[in-house]
């Protein structure tokens, strides 16, 4: 119950709170780990705040979250027509990091379509090395 009544706090905190209080709020959740802290983050990915949703995919991503995987691939590319990917290159470059940490096809396929197309410089190394770390890429040297 102290959990249940923690993760709410966190939730609130990650989705209101200021930029320290959001990062704070990620790692609380991933220390209690618990399935309620895995689907307060997953929900948070909708949050309106930028740093929120960058901290909540980093938190995502160390936890190696694979339910997160579909919602992380829209952030990072769309829907097939375009929509839902998120606005901000930060936020992209954070998931690129999550599914990196994750893997999979539909991870992979996604980072694939980053590492080529993706607007931001940033986004597409963030791409290349989560491609390298799951040796889909040979490393640079």
């Amino acid at each position: 119950m102290a959990d249940e009544k923690r993760v709410e706090e966190m939730a609130a905190l990650l989705a209101g709170g200021d930029r320290m209080g959001q990062i704070r709020a990620a790692l609380d959740l991933v220390r209690l780990n618990t399935p309620q802290a895995q689907q307060a983050l997953i929900s948070a990915l909708s949050n309106t705040s930028d740093h929120s949703r960058a901290c909540t995919a980093m938190a995502i991503g160390k936890l190696r979250l694979g339910g997160a995987v579909p919602m992380l691939v829209r952030m990072l590319k769309g829907n097939q027509f375009g929509f839902f990917r998120d606005r901000s290159a930060e936020v992209r470059q954070t998931v690129t990091f999550a599914l990196g940490e994750i893997g999979g096809v539909a991870a992979i396929k996604a980072l694939q379509m980053a590492h080529e197309k993706d607007t931001d410089e940033a986004v597409r190394t963030e791409a290349t090395q989560a491609l390298e770390k799951l040796n889909v890429l040979a490393h640079r040297g």
